[in-house]
């Protein structure tokens, strides 16, 4: 499986476990209505059974849709990737031992710093601008040199 397919796999399965859950838990409760009992004879008219899946298709559908705008917006470039295999980074999260936030990639499941700010435009180094005939007899300066 891809790095890719492994990120779609990790967005995507949370959808179709509540889906799933849900399919189980109506199931019980159709179970529990033929039941003889209290419990059954309280729930026989219930339409619990029809809620709940209703419920679970919804929180699924709701799922896949958030992440499916997820996907979207990392296709256009507009959420951060992994610089590693380029997949979608999880939620920021709190480290281990108080050492900050991190992100988890979905692909590779490479970890990332999230604690450092970048700047929003590249930021030129200062160094002396000198004329083409300057250049040619000055010695060469190293960057990490002091002015």
């Amino acid at each position: 499986m891809s790095y890719a397919g492994r990120m779609y796999f990790r967005m995507f399965s949370p959808g179709l476990m509540v889906l799933g859950v849900g399919a189980i838990a109506a199931t019980a409760m159709k179970a529990v209505q033929q039941m003889p009992g209290d419990l059954g004879i309280l729930s026989l008219y219930s339409n619990l059974p029809g809620w709940i899946v209703a419920g679970s298709v919804t929180a699924a559908v709701g799922w896949v849709a958030v992440q499916a705008v997820r996907v979207k917006l990392w296709d256009r470039g507009a959420i951060a990737s992994c610089y590693v295999c380029g997949c979608l980074l999880s939620t920021p999260r709190a480290s281990r031992r108080g050492l900050g936030m991190t992100r988890h990639c979905l692909g590779c499941r490479k970890v990332h710093g999230v604690n450092h700010r970048l700047a929003p435009v590249v930021v030129p180094l200062a160094v002396a601008v000198t004329t083409v005939t300057d250049a040619a007899t000055a010695p060469v300066r190293r960057v990490r040199s002091s002015p």
